[in-house]
C-alpha cells in the first residue's frame, strides 16, 4: 500500500508534501560528490595543486611585468618562468657599484618595489624566496671585505635578503641567501658582454611544494 495515500494518514489541508524536495536535495548532493570524486580520480591532488600554482604564477607575472615594464624593456631586469618557481634576474650594475656589496640608492628603490609586488601574493603564497649572488671570473683579490668573489657574491645576496626582510618583515621565515662566485655562469666569460651577464642577482620564488634539493633529501630519508 502506498504510504503517502494510506488511509488514516493525517494531513493538513494545503500543506505541501516534502518528499519531492528532499529527493531533489539528496540527488544533487550525490551528483556533487560523484563529480568531485571523478575529478580527483582523473586528475589527482598533485595535478590540482599544480593548476593552483600556475594560477598564482600567472597573477604574479602580470603584476611584476606591469610594475617593471621600463626596466624589463631596458634589459636591466629579466623574469623567467619555470615549472615550480619564477626567477627574477638583476644585472649587478643596477643594484651595486663595482666590487661593492652594499645596495646603491637605485638598487634600494628597485628591491623596495620588488618587496611590494612580492607582498601582494602574501607570505602564504610562497614556500621559499631564495636570493642568489653570482660574479664573473675576474679575480677579486684585496684585504678589505669582501676579499674574493665567493665573499662578494654571498655578501650581495645577503644585502638583498636583509633589505627585503626590512621592507616586509613577514618574509623573514621564507628568505634565504646563497653565493656561487663565478661557478654558475650563464654566458661566456671570455667577452665583456658575457661577463656583464654573469654578474647578477637571481631571486627565485617557489610557489608550491619543496624545491628539488628538499625533495631529494626527503626521498633519501629513512621511513
Amino acid at each position: 500500500m502506498d504510504f503517502l495515500n494510506r488511509p488514516g494518514r493525517l494531513e493538513r489541508p494545503g500543506m505541501p508534501v516534502p518528499w519531492p524536495a528532499m529527493l531533489d536535495l539528496i540527488t544533487s548532493t550525490l551528483m556533487v560528490f560523484m563529480l568531485v570524486t571523478t575529478l580527483e580520480l582523473a586528475f589527482g591532488n598533485d595535478d590540482m595543486e599544480a593548476a593552483l600554482t600556475r594560477t598564482k604564477q600567472e597573477k604574479f607575472l602580470q603584476d611584476f611585468q606591469q610594475e617593471f615594464a621600463p626596466e624589463i624593456g631596458r634589459r636591466e631586469i629579466r623574469i623567467e618562468r619555470h615549472l615550480d618557481f619564477i626567477q627574477v634576474l638583476f644585472s649587478d650594475g643596477v643594484l651595486f657599484r663595482p666590487g661593492d656589496h652594499h645596495l646603491q640608492a637605485t638598487g634600494q628603490r628597485l628591491v623596495s618595489r620588488c618587496a611590494r609586488v612580492f607582498a601582494r601574493a602574501g607570505t602564504s603564497g610562497y614556500e621559499q624566496i631564495q636570493v642568489e649572488g653570482h660574479t664573473d671570473n675576474v679575480p677579486l683579490d684585496r684585504s678589505a671585505y669582501p676579499s674574493n668573489n665567493w665573499e662578494l657574491s654571498t655578501a650581495r645576496a645577503l644585502s638583498v635578503v636583509e633589505f627585503l626582510s626590512r621592507e616586509e618583515t613577514s618574509f623573514a621565515s621564507v628568505l634565504s641567501a646563497n653565493g656561487y662566485s663565478s661557478n654558475r655562469p650563464v654566458a661566456d666569460n671570455l667577452t665583456q658582454a658575457g661577463r656583464n651577464l654573469n654578474r647578477r642577482i637571481e631571486i627565485r620564488l617557489f610557489f608550491s611544494g619543496t624545491h628539488a634539493s628538499e625533495r631529494e633529501r626527503h626521498k633519501r630519508s629513512p621511513r
